[in-house]
């Protein structure tokens, strides 16, 4: 079939722009994209995080879909994950336990003092 369209065997066949995977998420064709392996496929989920933050995601920061659809990537059905220690977090959640564990274990000054340090 390659040699009746290109005219050759050595040439791959043009990549799917968009199609959904055996797993049941859409992928896409970005080549251009930081994070996109040599194939240029990434998750449509993971383009819509990132326009939503404004920012690329990082290595540790998984997309989960909240309604359980692999496919419903709207804005509003997905949630970014941290996958550091420990795994599959909400951010939301870590930051809610970061914040009620420096209170607990912080005096109000060294608090203050951690504050105005970490906003220089």
């Amino acid at each position: 079939m390659r040699l009746k369209k290109r005219g050759t065997l050595d040439d791959p066949p043009p990549p799917k722009r968009r199609y959904k995977n055996r797993h049941g998420y859409v992928i896409v064709y970005a080549p251009d994209h930081p994070s996109s392996p040599p194939s240029g496929l990434i998750g449509e989920h993971r383009l819509v995080m990132e326009k939503k933050l404004g920012r690329f995601l990082t290595s540790v920061e998984n997309v989960h879909h909240i309604n359980g659809v692999r496919d419903d990537n709207r804005p509003e059905n997905l949630e970014l994950w941290d996958t550091s220690q420990p795994s599959g977090q909400r951010i939301e959640d870590k930051v809610a336990w970061a914040k009620e564990f420096l209170i607990n274990h912080m005096s109000p000054e060294e608090l203050r003092a951690w504050i105005e340090e970490v906003s220089a």
